[in-house]
């Protein structure tokens, strides 16, 4: 690897395990300084914040941005999955998936941009449900979609300032997400044992999924390097986006319940 003049500022939402962890292992391998957010402090090189508490949020990044002086990458990838039937929903469930994954967004690059500089980048972990919308995951494919447009906002908004925005949608990958998925099995004559059904016929592939350390090589690599504006990871999710291109939307979501839906 080159030698850079200086180590970068990197901030990461959810570093505490999965996707977070992994990233902030490589970031800090790579010579920079890395500054892990989680609910729960972990010692070093951490600090104690809820990406969904905009105040907590304002503070740990004030801290960040007044000891060193500047915010180079920020990774968020703080996130919470849900399962079931929309109209089945409890409100607080809804309301952790939003706040956790759309507003910790919005919360976190608000506060941030003010440390960021020209050749600093926003990495939003999105997923490739913002893409494809699948039965029984309704709110945290709507989620990841939001979390899709306010990237490609933002990256028009801050594109004269030199501050680069990407949203990266991977696949299914082999992390602790899926057994901290809130599953909400309740059901009714409407849906019969169909959410289960689709909500374990998912789960059940975990192992079949990619490696949590081959994935965060290409999003680290999409952090340092690449300049697009979205990235999908996952080969198969690649075909399959560039299919839909040419396939009408309600055949694709017809294919999609057919196969997804628990029948």
């Amino acid at each position: 690897m080159s030698k850079r003049k200086e180590k970068r500022v990197v901030v990461i939402t959810g570093a505490s395990s999965g996707i977070g962890r992994e990233l902030k292992a490589m970031f800090e391998a790579a010579g920079d300084d890395v500054l892990g957010l989680s609910r729960t402090s972990c010692g070093g090189g951490w600090r104690e914040c809820d990406v969904t508490d905009p105040e907590r949020v304002r503070a740990a990044i004030d801290a960040i941005g007044q000891e060193y002086g500047r915010i180079d990458i920020l990774v968020n990838n703080a996130g919470v999955g849900i399962s079931g039937a929309v109209e089945l929903a409890e409100d607080d469930d809804y309301q952790k998936v939003i706040k956790t994954n759309v507003d910790g967004v919005f919360n976190v690059s608000r506060a941030a941009v003010k440390y960021m500089r020209r050749g600093s980048k926003i990495v939003n972990i999105s997923s490739v449900c913002a893409l494809f919308s699948l039965p029984f995951r309704s709110l945290y494919c709507a989620a990841k979609a939001a979390v899709n447009m306010l990237s490609f906002g933002m990256r028009m908004e801050l594109k004269d300032s030199g501050i680069s925005v990407v949203a990266v949608c991977p696949g299914e990958i082999k992390t602790g997400f899926t057994k901290n998925r809130i599953k909400n099995f309740a059901t009714s004559e409407r849906y019969g044992d169909r959410i289960e059904r689709a909500t374990l016929g998912i789960d059940k592939k975990e192992d079949r999924r990619m490696d949590c350390k081959a994935a965060c090589k290409k999003i680290f690599k999409i952090a340092t390097k690449k300049k697009g504006a979205v990235y999908i990871i996952g080969f198969k999710y690649k075909v399959l986006n560039f299919v839909s291109r040419f396939v009408p939307v309600g055949a694709m979501v017809s294919a999609t319940g057919a196969l997804m839906g628990g029948k």
